[in-house]
Formats: C-alpha cells, structure tokens, sequence
C-alpha cells in the first residue's frame, strides 16, 4: 500500500489538487439536480448528477426552455439549503434573445431576479460561438457559477463562418466550436460542479443513415452529454384536465410534454418516457405530475371508476384518517382540491413518489411508456406533430465530423 500512497501523493502533487483516491467516490457526492417534479425526475431515478452536460432538444415550443426554466428553480433551493452563506449564481447565456423573466416565473418558478441567487444574463450582440464559449469557460473556472443555461446551440455562429459572405455556403456549422468547447470545458464543469443545460434544436439528417431527424453539435457534444433529453409536444387538454381530440384543440388550456431519454450514464436506461403538464396560464402543473405518478406507481388506486383511494405502498392497503377514516376522493376533478385543502397528506405523497422512483431494483416500478403501451422508438421517428418547415437540413460534413 505504501507504493500506492507514494502514486497518489505524485498524482496530486501534478494535478495541484487532492482530487486523485483509491478506490471511487459515489457521483452523488457531487451533488443532484432535480426538475423538481416527480413525473420528469422517474425517468433518471432522480439521479441528475451536478457537473454534467444535459441536452434538451426538440422542435419550436415543445417546451424546452420551460424545462430549462424548472431546473433553475429547483437549482436555486437548492443551492439555497447548502450554501446559504454564498450561493453560487446562475449564467444564463441567450443566443436566441427570448428570454421573458415573467414566464419563467410564472410557468416554473424560476426568479431571474432573486436577491441571494443571481442570475447574470448574457444576451445575443453578434458574438461568436468561440466568444461565447470563452466566457462560459472563464465564469465557471471562478467557483462562482453553479448552472449555466445556453440557448440555444442552433443559433451558434464560428468565426470562420462569421466574417464570411451568406453567399458562401460553410459546411459543419458551429459543431467544430461547440466540440472544442466540451473538450476544453468538461473538466472545468466537473471540477467547480457546475451543470450545462445545452438546448438544441431538430435537424434534418441528410446521409440517409440513422435516425430522420438529429441534433446539432456534432459527435463530441453528444459523447460529452451525461444525459440527453428529447422534448415533444404531446395531447392539450381542457381546463379540467381532460384530454382534447386534435378537432377540438382550438382554445386549450394547455398541453402535455412528453421527454423521451435519449441517454444517460448514471443510471439504468430503462425508463425512456416522462411526461409533465404545461398549463397556458399558471404554468408547470407539479401537483397535477404527482398525482399522475403515484397513479401509475400504485400510490393511488383508481380501479373503482369515479373514486381514488391513497394507498400504502408498504401493506397495499388503503390510508386512513386521524379517526381512521379511509382517504378516498370521488370525482377525478376533486383530487386537486383535496390535496389543496391537505397539504400535508400532498407533501407525505410527493416524497413517496421520490422515495419509490430511487429504488433500481423493485420489479413492482413500471416504466411509463410500459404502462401506457408507448412505443418510444416509433413515437421518435414518427412525430405526427412535426412541420416539416421548422427542420432545417444538417450539413454533411457535420454528420461525418472528425472528433
């Protein structure tokens, strides 16, 4: 053991950093990123691990930014519970210049203005992909940025590109920059235990292999995300929560966001479909999400048509009272009320959800797309929802890019 001690004291002493250990650490120890809501959190076994790269990509108002949005507020509690002294801030980079402070509120709860947790707000003025990176790079090196948000890596311009006539046509796009970038940033990332959420758009894949549709980036961006997220669109729904045919969808009071994952290497990718439900008016329905999920975890038994009972996962039987009364609600759109006026019977299921979604080997937890008899794969390739003239075609020399 003594050589072993004499190696790892030499690593160190280059690395200028006790980070070098026998045997490894468990990821969590660098800390968890959550959405915050159950039914999104399913799909990861709540294992967002704090240093990674996550990619949320999808077609125009799928619902990728709002969900950007939920990690951000989830981030700043967070933060809040373990560094209450000196939170570190959040860097939003905007390329695209839409960012509405008041639908980030409202749809997620996410405060861009927050006293303790900053939120420094860099906005589009013609810079360029490697400027931009540099200063994602620089901020994070300084300890002081726990998240960073970029939206979008589609409107990524290099500078060879930059200067250039529209005239010329430049091929790879941006993926040359953005992989230098996950080179050059990953350890950084890791180091300070910084999160980056990359949202990025569909592109049409022209090669003819492989799936129709793709992200752009290039091959190192997708090898350097720890988990991949596709967001789509899925059914609106009336303003009691019924699901509206696509004839009556005129005026809806909302939609379902359905999240396929497409990776993830922290834990078992066996759960590919998480859905949440985006309200036009007050935003992300959390309670609404848990409801949903402890029906499909068994935490609500909804077999008997017009009544769910709360049940104990533990003895399967039905909860009672303080007087031992069953808790059973009539009437599906009573659920939210009686939670509403019972917070605390809402928040003892809300962490039960949590606490059943983290467990790898119950063959009792069913995959939702299972559940719903979802093909995934199908539901990818096939998009009913998709319009053609929002896909615009990836260049094929970043399809054959050399990373």
């Amino acid at each position: 053991m003594a050589d072993v001690k004499s190696i790892l004291r030499d690593i160190n002493k280059t690395l200028k950093a006790d980070v070098a250990t026998v045997g490894v650490k468990d990821l969590a120890e660098r800390g968890k990123l959550s959405f915050g809501t159950p039914s999104l959190d399913f799909i990861t076994y709540n294992n967002l691990i704090e240093g990674s790269f996550i990619e949320l990509s999808g077609l125009e108002s799928s619902g990728k930014t709002t969900l950007a949005f939920l990690l951000a507020a989830s981030y700043i509690k967070k933060e809040l519970e373990r560094n209450p002294d000196n939170p570190r801030a959040i860097l939003y980079c905007d390329a695209e210049s839409t960012a509405d402070k008041n639908w980030a509120m409202t749809s997620a709860g996410y405060d861009m203005n927050h006293p303790q947790v900053p939120t420094i707000y860099v906005p589009n003025n013609g810079q360029s992909a490697e400027t931009w990176f540099d200063i994602v790079i620089d901020s994070v090196a300084t300890g002081e940025i726990g998240l960073v948000i970029f939206d979008s890596l589609t409107m990524m311009v290099g500078q060879q590109v930059q200067g250039e006539s529209l005239e010329k046509k430049q091929m790879g796009g941006a993926s040359g920059p953005i992989g230098d970038f996950c080179k050059r940033g990953t350890g950084v990332f890791i180091r300070n235990k910084c999160t980056f959420i990359g949202i990025n758009g569909l592109t049409e894949n022209l090669t003819g292999y492989g799936d129709k549709y793709q992200t752009p980036g290039g091959r190192t961006w997708k090898r350097s995300c720890s988990y991949r997220m596709r967001v789509k669109q899925g059914d609106f729904f009336d303003i009691d929560g019924n699901i509206l045919a696509k004839k009556d969808a005129q005026s809806p009071a909302g939609h379902v966001i359905e999240v396929y994952l497409e990776k993830i290497k922290t834990a078992r990718w066996d759960r590919k479909l998480g859905t949440t439900n985006l309200n036009y008016t007050y935003g992300l329905d959390i309670m609404q999400d848990t409801i949903d999920t402890a029906i499909r975890l068994g935490l609500i038994d909804n077999s008997t048509q017009g009544s769910f009972r709360l049940i104990d996962p533990d003895t399967g039987e039905v909860l009672t009272d303080d007087v031992g009364n069953e808790l059973k609600i009539r009437g599906k759109k009573n659920i939210k009320p009686y939670f509403k006026e019972h917070p605390d019977i809402f928040k003892s299921l809300y962490n039960k959800c949590y606490e059943m979604m983290e467990r790898k080997d119950d063959t009792n937890i069913v995959a939702f797309e299972r559940l719903l008899g979802v093909d995934v794969d199908q539901m990818l390739t096939n998009d009913e929802n998709i319009d053609e003239t929002e896909i615009f075609p990836v260049e094929v020399e970043e399809a054959n890019e050399k990373s």
